[in-house]
């Protein structure tokens, strides 16, 4: 089999996948001539790899199709919030903003493991998607969705201290050594790498980890200190 019949059998896998996880496409797709057959534009996003940036560079629409995606606002500052996760199923409304020519929110996405990602064109998105009254009402309940988790988090940190949330980060790894810069923990926990460094700090002069460049080792059981 030459490397062309390769490519499109691997593509039709892909598209094949795409409308078991959002039949919203498959309808738009099979109603238009089959345009999402001919646009799509299939993409592996590996491990820590940035899938869109804060420069307004996004080609399109983006659908995961696996892996986990984390959405997070950069600040005036520079410093990073955490919003949301994009699963399978869901897809990035930060895209919108370009679709509608609005001021852009500052959005990017990062790769938390190795994913597969669809990418729609906009011009795809604004002839045919917007007109859809299934795929409108789709979008607003995924909407709502991100929308609700933003509120949950917002009200999880208010109750939970950056010391609870740190600990319980590094507990959930399961591992004696735990590899991450303080500027990754920071991302993980919704906070700066500063305020991070010194919490790590003073959880390693209490005798509990112990800090090395690039990861952390785990001295003692650190549910201790939340029983504290």
């Amino acid at each position: 089999m030459d490397n062309y019949s390769e490519s499109s059998n691997k593509k039709l896998e892909d598209l094949e996948t795409l409308y078991k996880i959002y039949p919203e496409l498959k309808k738009i797709n099979d109603n238009n001539n089959e345009i999402i057959n001919t646009q799509a534009i299939f993409k592996t996003v590996y491990c820590d790899e940035y899938v869109a940036s804060t420069e307004g560079t996004c080609q399109g629409v983006l659908f995961v199709i696996k892996g986990t995606i984390k959405i997070q606002r950069i600040n005036k500052n520079g410093g990073e919030t955490n919003l949301y996760n994009l699963e399978q199923g869901q897809f990035c409304h930060e895209a919108l903003s370009c679709l509608s020519s609005l001021d852009s929110l500052n959005i990017t996405g990062k790769a938390i493991q190795d994913s597969k990602v669809c990418i729609i064109p906009f011009d795809t998105v604004r002839k045919y998607f917007i007109r859809d009254n299934e795929f409108l009402l789709y979008m607003y309940k995924d909407l709502y969705g991100k929308f609700n988790s933003v509120i949950e988090n917002k009200e999880e940190m208010i109750h939970e201290s950056l010391e609870s949330r740190l600990l319980n980060f590094l507990i959930n790894k399961n591992s004696k050594i735990i590899y991450a810069t303080h500027s990754q923990l920071a991302f993980e926990v919704d906070s700066v790498r500063e305020v991070v460094s010194r919490k790590l700090k003073s959880i390693e002069k209490r005798g509990y980890i112990k800090l090395e460049r690039g990861k952390i080792i785990i001295l003692k059981d650190l549910k201790e200190i939340i029983k504290i």
